[in-house]
């Protein structure tokens, strides 16, 4: 037989009536922690501080509300015409959203600051990568010429003097890019530079999408479900190009 190989965690010591999370016992952390402090802790093994309490709760509540526009909600909405559950319909959208254009974007944006942080040369960065024809992500918005979840994010990290190299990196690329094509920071790039600048990785970067989203995704959910249409009806899909008849 195969040698058992035991797993291990120092996540969470688990024993008879007792468990504890990086030296906090469970019944202190459902008595004082709020979920974003629950969250930096389970990533970090330490409870923040108020600043990055605050900050993480801003980039949280930032993915809470978008409208039904984006494409991850639509399926979700969908899911209800189908007569699918709400956890089928929520791993629909995420799913549906999962990819670089849309929800993750997130990981997208982590990724290019992180490796915009490393250039000696912003200007001369962002120029290489757009002529190599990828993607900006998190900069420029379908909707948004300046994405008011960005601005109140940074803006946030001002007043309270959270400011690391990755959201000066970002303003770096922003303050570059509006004068080449007049395309702001969105929010995925104010988050990645704020999560970045916490600590966080980029793998997980879809854990902010899932725990902000999901509440949309319900709201969505139930909004559909009370207005009682019948299901496949004709939904208007615009097929003509901008600036095209």
């Amino acid at each position: 037989m195969p040698k058992k190989v035991p797993w291990n965690s120092d996540i969470t010591s688990v024993s008879k009536n007792k468990l504890v999370t990086y030296g906090f016992d469970q019944r202190e952390i459902i008595r004082d922690f709020s979920y974003e402090e629950m969250i930096y802790l389970l990533m970090f093994g330490e409870k923040p501080d108020s600043t990055a309490r605050d900050i993480l709760r801003a980039v949280i509540v930032a993915y809470c509300s978008h409208g039904i526009t984006g494409q991850s909600t639509l399926s979700v909405r969908m899911g209800v015409d189908c007569g699918s559950s709400f956890m089928n319909s929520a791993v629909a959208g995420f799913l549906v959203g999962s990819g670089e254009f849309h929800q993750g974007a997130l990981e997208s944006s982590m990724r290019l600051i992180t490796e915009a942080s490393e250039s000696p040369n912003i200007s001369d960065f962002v120029d290489s990568w757009i002529e190599q024809g990828k993607v900006l992500a998190g900069f420029g918005h379908r909707f948004h010429p300046r994405d008011p979840r960005a601005i109140e994010l940074i803006h946030l990290c001002k007043e309270r003097g959270f400011c690391g190299k990755y959201i000066e990196t970002a303003k770096g690329i922003e303050s570059y890019t509006k004068k080449r094509n007049g395309r702001s920071m969105n929010l995925g790039a104010a988050a990645a530079a704020i999560l970045l600048d916490m600590g966080f990785s980029a793998e997980i970067a879809f854990l902010i999408i899932m725990v902000g989203r999901g509440p949309m995704f319900a709201a969505a959910y139930i909004e559909r479900l009370k207005e009682g249409n019948r299901p496949f009806q004709r939904i208007e899909v615009c097929d003509i190009k901008p600036g095209k008849a």
